[in-house]
C-alpha cells in the first residue's frame, strides 16, 4: 500500500524528520531577508552619493593645492568676494528678491548700474551665474577637474604642455555694475567652484589682473559681454607671468610693449535687445613697435598676408596662422571660443605656428577629440581657451584621452 510519504528535502530525496517541518522555509525566509537588506543599503548608499553629487561643489580649496605657493599667487591671485554664500546657504531671501524684480528680468539683457548690460539667463544661466545664483553641483565641477585631467595627464605624457585660460565674465570683473537690487546677494560663481575642485589642473584666473587695470582703463564695455583689445592685452599679461611657473621649460611668453591705450570704437552687443550706446568706449593697446605679419589660413582655404596685432575672429576658425618672426618656434593648439579673439593677435604673435580651432563647450555640439588634434597638428603647447559662462555645461562627452 502506498501512503504520504514524510517530507522530502528539496533535491535531496531523503525523507526530512518530523522536527525539521516547522523550520523548513528559514533558509528561504533568511536569503529573502539579506536580499531586502542589501537592496536597501544599495538603495541608501546610491542615494547619498546622488544626494553628495547633487549638492554645491566646494567655493574654496578644501585642503592645499599641490602646486607651489608661486603657482597660485601667480596663477591664481586671490580675488575678493563677499564671504557669503546667500544661495548656496540659503534661507530663500536671495530667492525672494529675485523674484520681486521680475520685471527687471523679463527681458534678454539685465540692466545694471551706469549704462552696463548683461545677457539674462537665455544664454547658459548667464546672469544666475553672475551672481551665484546658478552655481555647479558636486558633480558638474568633477566632470570639469576629470576631464581636464585626463587631457593634462595624456599631453604630459607626450611632453606637450596645457594651459587651461578661463576668460571671465564681465560681471565677474565689474561686479560693482551689477543691478543695485543684486547687492547683498551676490555670492561665488561656477568659476571659484572650478578652481576650488582642480588645484592640480593649470588654470589662469585672469579676475584679479583686470579688475586692477581696470582702475586706469577699461577692460569690458558696458554694453558688450567681452573684453576688449586692452582687456585681452592684460590677460595676455597675466598668462606670460604664470606660464613662467608652470611651464618654465617652455620658450618665455613675450608681452608686446605699449607706450598707451586708444579708444577704436563702439561695439554694442545689446544694440538689438534696444540698449543705448554709451559712445565711443573700445579699449585697444598702442604697441611701441610694428608687429610682424602673420600669414593665416582660414576655413574656407584663403590665405592671407595680416598686419601684426590683427585679431583672427571666430567666424574665421579652424584657421592657422605662420610667423617667420616669432620670438618661439613652438607650435600651439588652440582650443578657443570668441573671447579668443581679443587674445588671438598674441597667440600669432608668441608661436611660429597656431592651429585655432572652436571648442564648442558651449553646447557641445561638436566637441574636440583630443588625441585626434594632437594626432593631426602635432603641436608643442595645447591651450585651451574656455569663456567663464560655458562653466555651467559640464563635459558631455569624453576628451578623447
Amino acid at each position: 500500500m502506498t501512503g504520504a510519504g514524510p517530507d522530502v528535502v528539496h533535491g535531496a530525496q531523503v525523507p526530512s524528520p518530523k522536527w525539521w517541518r516547522p523550520f523548513r522555509n528559514v533558509p528561504l525566509i533568511s536569503l529573502g531577508i539579506l536580499s531586502l537588506l542589501a537592496a536597501l543599503v544599495g538603495w541608501v548608499t546610491q542615494y547619498r552619493i546622488d544626494q553628495a553629487e547633487a549638492a554645491p561643489a566646494p567655493t574654496a580649496a578644501t585642503q592645499p593645492t599641490p602646486s607651489t605657493g608661486a603657482v597660485d599667487d601667480v596663477c591664481r591671485p586671490p580675488v575678493e568676494g563677499t564671504g557669503e554664500e546667500p544661495w548656496i546657504d540659503s534661507d530663500g531671501q536671495a530667492e525672494a528678491r529675485w523674484e520681486q524684480h521680475a520685471a527687471d528680468l523679463s527681458g534678454p539683457v539685465v540692466l545694471g548700474r551706469d549704462g552696463w548690460a548683461f545677457y539674462n539667463d537665455q544664454i547658459e544661466e548667464n546672469f544666475s551665474q553672475s551672481i551665484g545664483r546658478r552655481y555647479l553641483s558636486a558633480a558638474e565641477a568633477g566632470a570639469w577637474h576629470d576631464y581636464f585631467e585626463s587631457v593634462s595627464t595624456a599631453l604630459a605624457d607626450r611632453g606637450i604642455s596645457l594651459t587651461i585660460q578661463v576668460t571671465p565674465s564681465a560681471g565677474s570683473v565689474y561686479p560693482q555694475q551689477l543691478p543695485e537690487w543684486t547687492d547683498g546677494i551676490v555670492g561665488s560663481t561656477p568659476l571659484d567652484q572650478f578652481l576650488a575642485s582642480s588645484p592640480d589642473l593649470p588654470i589662469v584666473d585672469f579676475r584679479q589682473d583686470l579688475r586692477e587695470a581696470s582702475q586706469g582703463n577699461a577692460v569690458y564695455s558696458p554694453v558688450n559681454s567681452h573684453w576688449t583689445d586692452w582687456g585681452g592685452y592684460i590677460g595676455w599679461q597675466t598668462f606670460a607671468d604664470c606660464n613662467a611657473v608652470l611651464h618654465p621649460e617652455d620658450d618665455p611668453i613675450q608681452v608686446p610693449p605699449v607706450e598707451g591705450v586708444q579708444i577704436v570704437g563702439e561695439f554694442n552687443e545689446y544694440a538689438p535687445y534696444g540698449v543705448p550706446g554709451l559712445g565711443q568706449d573700445w579699449t585697444a593697446p598702442v604697441f611701441a613697435e610694428q608687429l610682424p605679419e602673420v600669414e593665416i589660413t582660414d576655413n574656407t582655404g584663403e590665405v592671407t598676408i595680416a598686419p601684426g596685432g590683427s585679431a583672427l575672429d571666430l567666424n574665421r576658425l579652424p584657421a592657422s596662422t605662420l610667423n617667420s618672426q616669432a620670438p618661439s618656434s613652438q607650435r600651439a593648439l588652440i582650443l578657443r571660443d570668441s573671447m579668443g579673439n581679443a587674445l588671438s593677435p598674441f597667440w600669432q604673435q608668441q608661436y611660429a605656428q597656431t592651429w585655432q580651432v572652436q571648442h564648442r563647450f558651449d553646447n557641445w555640439s561638436t566637441p574636440p577629440n583630443f588625441n585626434d588634434l594632437v594626432e593631426q597638428y602635432q603641436p608643442d603647447v595645447v591651450i585651451v581657451q574656455l569663456a567663464e559662462r560655458h562653466l555651467v555645461n559640464a563635459p558631455a562627452v569624453p576628451s578623447g584621452y
